[in-house]
């Protein structure tokens, strides 16, 4: 529990003192006592101590910088400026990604292409250090501990890139991306800044639907994943009478768009069906389990072909970012006459066997 008189101000202004005298257990009990906080005093606070704690992450030592991230993760989820923190963090996920990647190839080397890796979301272990030998200072130290705090700076950075601004302002998102997809295969599942890395705002989308020859003009922001658009586009097109079917739930659509989810009660969120079989122009699938992003762009916009399900399939109707909203907004229908061009080059839909061959090699 934090001390009595506990102030927050005090336990920031501890931070610094510690970062000043280079004092780990100053830092380490810095930051007992701010954890400790009430969590009405830390909201209260989040705004202020938000940034301060921020700018002091790149003064500290690799593995505490990481905790602290976290932590100022938790304030911008209360009322902390998620632009003024979110340079830091941003440059401490790359840094991580860099060093984690480096960490893989060192350990290959060391112990051989089928060597385990260490558990990487464990604590790091000074035996492991041990086992590493005497250039582990040298050598290691950045790479292990970028490979320990990758999971934390993922947090930290999902935190700060639900706030659009925060996305718009990305200058080296390709570059995160890049990084994400070589360190996977060694790490493990980095889906959730991977997926708010993809976030697509205010993305134009062509919807052609082959039964009806009909396209519908949209504008999307904020959608994670496909099965929330499936969600939002059935809400729109089905449920606003524009196409045949049954339109998921109200509650469904509010939930893939801005209402409030608890996190403490996910098994009883609803769940609806399909109501489309996605595909590219191509006729290529593309499937529930990936991102908007997934959709190509044609001649300046993403395109994306309807077909009725072919598998009847349930989800649970949810953002998979809670705290990001989605918005899908129909601007335009086109009548089969106006929209006949854009059907011009599009491929029947490709067989379930041939889209799960292409699914298994990982398209």
């Amino acid at each position: 529990m934090a001390p009595d008189g506990f102030s927050v101000d005090t336990a920031v202004e501890a931070v610094e003192a510690a970062i000043a005298a280079k004092k780990l257990s100053l830092l380490e009990a810095a930051y007992h006592d701010l954890a400790s906080a009430p969590t009405d005093v830390l909201a209260a606070h989040s705004a202020t101590i938000g940034p301060r704690l921020t700018a002091l992450l790149p003064e500290m030592p690799q593995w505490h910088s990481a905790v602290y991230a976290v932590f100022v993760g938790a304030l911008v989820e209360w009322q902390a400026d998620a632009v003024a923190c979110a340079p830091p963090i941003l440059d401490g996920l790359q840094e991580s990604l860099e060093d984690a990647i480096e960490f893989a190839r060192l350990w290959r080397n060391r112990f051989g292409e089928d060597a385990e890796l260490p558990e990487p979301t464990e604590m790091p272990s000074e035996e492991v250090q041990d086992r590493l030998g005497p250039d582990f200072g040298d050598v290691w130290h950045a790479p292990y501990f970028g490979w320990h705090t990758v999971h934390k700076w993922e947090m930290a950075a999902v935190a700060v890139l639900a706030d659009r601004r925060v996305r718009r302002g990305l200058t080296n998102r390709d570059e995160l991306l890049a990084l994400i997809d070589r360190l996977e295969p060694d790490y493990g599942d980095l889906r959730c800044v991977q997926w708010a890395l993809l976030l697509l705002d205010e993305e134009p989308l062509l919807v052609l639907d082959r039964a009806s020859g009909r396209a519908f003009r949209m504008r999307m922001s904020g959608i994670a994943g496909n099965y929330q658009l499936q969600t939002l586009l059935a809400g729109a097109l089905i449920g606003g009478g524009h196409l045949p079917g049954t339109a998921p739930s109200a509650e469904a659509v509010a939930l893939s768009s801005v209402a409030e989810i608890d996190m403490k009660a996910l098994d009883e969120l609803p769940h609806t069906v399909e109501c489309f079989n996605f595909a590219e122009p191509s006729g290529r699938w593309i499937w529930g389990e990936s991102t908007p992003s997934r959709i190509p762009v044609v001649d300046g916009i993403r395109r994306l072909v309807l077909d009725p399900p072919v598998f009847t399939h349930a989800y649970q109707a949810v953002r998979f970012l809670p705290r990001v909203p989605g918005r899908l907004d129909l601007e335009e229908i086109l009548e089969p006459a106006e929209a006949a061009p854009y059907f011009a080059g599009v491929q029947e839909l490709m067989s379930v066997q041939e889209a799960s061959r292409l699914a298994a090699d990982g398209y």
